[in-house]
């Protein structure tokens, strides 16, 4: 007697379809924005204003929902757009049928935030052009500019940190890097490697002690989740902790003088740290 596979329920199946667990490293993007948006009338602007008003009519364009605060519309996105995966499915034939749910899922995301959803999309069908076009090391790093472009893009399209381009294009070509090393899908072990690297060498120029410090405190647990989902992942989690160990302690060593892209260039990164407010009572 054959045993039949245990097929999942209506909302496992759902998450699987929809690639929900995709959703720790952009809900950690929205969490960013709302940290380096430029603090305007409140202490927490992001959650209570719209960050286009100074745009004019353009306004209307980047957020046709012009009451309703960025903040909030950037998560909602979060969750809306990932309509796209198993619209993508069906567009590789993975799928016999489109399902609706994905298509009203798209459709909401561009009512709400039709500009960053643009260019999320953008990006996103940058990341599937190696499979079109060919696999090599500069196809490759074409991929990982749409990662860029499609877990960042709220960084640069509402958080409206453009300085942000430059450590998070070294972040991407980091990240899916070590990612296509782990999935055996690079061309070249070794330039990919060399780009890995580049990015850690890279986050002491742009960001300051506390906050190379949470995305430490932020970005283990995240890899070690994957591990326990991918169990195949758990050699490039064990780099990339050993990695973000000597980041840290490089941090902390050279604290005083970070970031250090303003020793060279004085006010190139603006101050962006937003207040404390609540009370510490230490």
């Amino acid at each position: 007697m054959e045993e039949q596979a245990n097929e999942p329920g209506p909302v496992m199946k759902f998450i699987q379809d929809y690639r929900l667990k995709m959703l720790i490293p952009e809900l950690l993007v929205v969490f960013g924005v709302w940290y380096f948006l430029p603090i305007l009338d409140t202490s927490f602007t992001p959650l209570y204003g719209n960050v286009y008003e100074g745009f004019g009519v353009f306004q209307y364009i980047f957020q046709p929902l012009f009451f309703l605060p960025s903040g909030v519309l950037v998560f909602a996105t979060a969750f809306t757009l990932h309509g796209i995966y198993p619209l993508d499915n069906y567009h590789e034939g993975k799928i016999p049928e489109l399902p609706r749910a994905a298509v009203v899922m798209i459709i909401i995301s561009f009512v709400l935030l039709p500009v960053l959803v643009g260019f999320q999309m953008i990006g996103y069908y940058m990341t599937e052009m190696t499979e079109f076009i060919s696999r090599n090391p500069f196809w490759e790093r074409v991929e990982s500019v749409g990662d860029l472009l499609f877990y960042a893009g709220p960084m640069f399209f509402v958080g409206l940190q453009w300085w942000l381009l430059i450590p998070v294009f070294f972040l991407a070509q980091g990240v899916d890097g070590i990612h296509k090393i782990a999935h055996h899908e690079t061309s070249s072990e070794k330039i990919t490697l060399i780009f890995y690297f580049l990015w850690p060498v890279s986050m002491p120029f742009f960001f300051d002690p506390v906050e190379i410090m949470a995305m430490v405190a932020l970005s283990i647990p995240a890899f070690a989740f994957y591990s326990y989902i991918r169990p195949y992942y758990t050699y490039v989690t064990a780099i990339h902790t050993l990695t973000f160990a000597i980041l840290l302690l490089a941090a902390v060593i050279v604290a005083p003088f970070l970031p250090l892209m303003n020793i060279w260039f004085p006010g190139f990164i603006q101050p962006h740290i937003p207040p404390r407010t609540i009370p510490w009572p230490f």
